[in-house]
């Protein structure tokens, strides 16, 4: 153990979807962002051989060796937390403390459901507070490691949420060719609207899928304007035009409308952020509810920003996030 250490805190951060969500599924790229809005972790070691975990409302005390059908017998509150004890789980198999226990205590800055990466946030800060606990602070084991325990969440995670809230920044995704770095000219304001309508995914993966089965030319042709708005994305980033990106933005929500992944909430929180004077908005994530994100113009940024936040939705405003998942 570190010295002695039983106790280590440690997070991460969320994540937002700026270009290029369910295409990239086929093989086109994708640009996601860290932003700063983190969930927090404790953990510390017991000697009682029991997971103890509590969430804001919801909490979870398990023999470390239980198994799956265990778990089924807990109460609906707790669901969401067996991805958490199987990290847990994991690290200590790992690092083979058998009987071991640990406590656990998290506090989310991030909404649950609404396409923010809260479930690779929760699995990074976990990890990265597990792992500091044996002196084993190290950022690609930490992805690694919640790239696989995310997988128990999402099964066919391509990864980009946890590399994404490990390493920070803004990253340019293509699945053929890996991760590479965005590095914007200029800082730019977002703000995030939740629309309060919660999704599944793989639901929502799976409607595309059929879409793209039965249109597959207009598919083609969706997926090859989105490759292009990736391309223009990182040049008007690196550049620091605003008022391309912007419209790159709403542009790409375009082409996610003609999937059918909108939802009229989305729909009435873009034509807010449009009308109030956002250079331009989009969904972000699988859609059929979640979030949107608008770019804000920075010379009017707190006028846009009163104007948007007085209308419905709830609203929060972000920066980029460049350090990623760290402890303390």
């Amino acid at each position: 153990m570190n010295s002695g250490i039983n106790k280590a805190a440690s997070s991460a951060p969320a994540k937002i979807i700026l270009f290029g969500e369910h295409f990239v599924v086929y093989n086109n790229p994708a640009i996601v962002a860290a932003i700063n809005r983190r969930i927090h972790v404790v953990a510390q070691l017991n000697d009682k051989s029991r997971v103890n975990i509590k969430s804001g409302q919801n909490s979870l005390s398990i023999p470390i060796n239980s198994n799956d059908n265990d778990m089924m017998s807990h109460d609906n509150s707790s669901v969401s937390l067996f991805p958490i004890f199987k990290c847990v789980k994991h690290v200590l198999d790992e690092k083979n403390l058998v009987n071991a226990g640990v406590n656990l205590e998290i506090e989310s800055q991030i909404p649950h459901g609404e396409g923010l990466g809260s479930s690779a946030a929760s699995c990074v800060s976990t990890v990265a507070a597990l792992y500091s606990l044996f002196s084993d602070f190290d950022k690609n084991q930490i992805y690694e490691t919640a790239r696989i325990m995310e997988q128990n969440i999402h099964t066919n995670s391509s990864g980009v949420d946890c590399y994404v809230s490990t390493f920070g920044g803004i990253v340019n995704f293509e699945p053929e060719k890996g991760f590479s770095k965005i590095s914007p000219r200029k800082k730019f304001t977002l703000l995030i609207g939740a629309s309060g309508i919660k999704h599944s995914t793989g639901e929502v993966v799976s409607q595309v899928r059929q879409f793209r089965e039965k249109n597959s030319s207009l598919f083609n042709d969706l997926s090859s304007r989105a490759h292009h708005i990736c391309r223009r994305a990182i040049s008007s980033m690196n550049e620091g035009n605003e008022s391309e990106l912007g419209s790159l933005l709403t542009e790409n929500h375009k082409l996610l409308s003609i999937l059918g992944v909108s939802h009229p909430e989305i729909e009435k929180l873009i034509k807010i952020c449009l009308n109030n004077g956002a250079l331009g908005a989009k969904l972000t994530g699988a859609g059929k509810g979640g979030a949107v994100i608008a770019l804000i113009p920075t010379d009017s940024s707190d006028e846009v920003i009163a104007k948007i936040g007085s209308g419905p939705g709830k609203w929060i405003q972000v920066e980029f996030d460049y350090d990623g998942v760290i402890l303390g």
